[in-house]
């Protein structure tokens, strides 16, 4: 019985506190926690849906008065309760689902809808930017993709200029991300160059596979643009090759690579059947992205029959068919210790 006991309670405390640790959670100077109602929540059983109803049993956050307010019950009498937000020293707080959702924004090619989202989770956190926990950074980020997806340099300009000049753009990673965005607005303007030796240099320097996805794919689109389609077409499938976890970046070097061989392509190639492999790739990015901004610029690309047979291959798969052989799928995130060294 005592052996039985023991598996059931198990499972529940497990359950307790993975409950715990998904909680919206404060921590003040002195170790004191407060669990907080997420502003962005949204009651999804109201048509349209509304913002949820704060419980008043955990903290409110006040941006205006930069506070936190919140009600308890002592001795049967309800008394209010107001922590500043200077006081904060950490916060517990799992990936706001709008977050999440510009994400998904950015990689769909809607970066208006990734703008909104982004902007709604700066605006929670601009007053605890600096605070350990802080979703600000990544939500600025987010919102960096989503300028460069608008290509408006002018907007992506300015909203570096200020970035730079916050604490987080000294972390290394940050500073990286910010080199890279002033990397990528330099292409746009036509200095393929200085960006392909600059691109190659960092390469050499980065251990984040995240990033070094994204230089990957911006050395491989400068030398796309002048016209050095094998190596491009290289610098892409290092992305799905070293970095294939890093899944939102797999469709633009798929796409990528598409491209470079069909530039490759030439009468005295023929027999190598360049462009039969680069429909290949772009059969890839339908099947495997389907709601990707790449998966419609590969429907463009690919030929009338060829692209019927992705879509619909795409939509067994959907309804749970077997993945058809030799496709190339995203593979799942490594842990440090794991990782392959792409740039080596």
């Amino acid at each position: 019985m005592k052996h039985f006991v023991r598996h059931q309670f198990v499972p529940i405390v497990a359950l307790l506190l993975a409950a715990a640790a998904q909680a919206q959670t404060f921590v003040f100077k002195g170790g004191e926690r407060w669990e907080i109602n997420d502003p962005l929540k949204l009651d999804t059983t109201s048509i349209p849906p509304k913002p949820a109803t704060p419980d008043p049993k955990k903290g409110v956050i006040n941006a205006v008065k930069g506070t936190i307010d919140r009600t308890t019950n002592q001795g049967g009498i309800e008394v209010g309760l107001t922590r500043k937000l200077t006081e904060v020293i950490d916060i517990l707080w799992p990936m706001p689902a709008r977050l999440t959702e510009a994400q998904n924004n950015v990689n769909r090619g809607e970066p208006g809808k990734a703008l909104d989202n982004a902007e709604a989770v700066l605006r929670l956190f601009e007053p605890m930017k600096n605070i350990s926990g802080s979703w600000w950074t990544k939500a600025s980020l987010i919102k960096l993709d989503a300028l460069d997806r608008l290509e408006n340099d002018a907007a992506t300009a300015s909203f570096l200029d200020a970035f730079e000049k916050e604490d987080v753009a000294k972390q290394p990673a940050v500073a990286t991300q910010i080199q890279l965005a002033r990397l990528m607005q330099r292409a746009r303007k036509g200095d393929h160059d200085a960006v392909i030796s600059e691109a190659s240099e960092l390469i050499t320097k980065i251990e984040s596979s995240e990033i070094q996805a994204r230089l990957h794919i911006v050395k491989g689109n400068s030398l796309f643009a002048s016209k050095k389609y094998e190596a491009a077409m290289n610098a892409y499938l290092r992305v799905p090759v070293f970095f294939g976890a890093e899944v939102e970046h797999v469709p633009k070097a798929l796409l990528g690579a598409a491209r470079s061989f069909r530039g490759m392509d030439s009468p005295a190639l023929k027999e190598q059947k360049l462009e039969a492999i680069s429909n290949r790739y772009l059969y890839d990015i339908i099947v495997t992205f389907p709601v990707s901004k790449e998966a419609e610029e590969a429907k463009k690309l690919l030929p009338k029959e060829e692209r019927a047979k992705a879509e619909a291959d795409q939509k067994k798969i959907a309804e749970g068919g077997p993945l058809p052989e030799g496709v190339i799928m995203a593979k799942p995130k490594l842990r440090p210790e794991e990782a392959v060294e792409g740039n080596k």
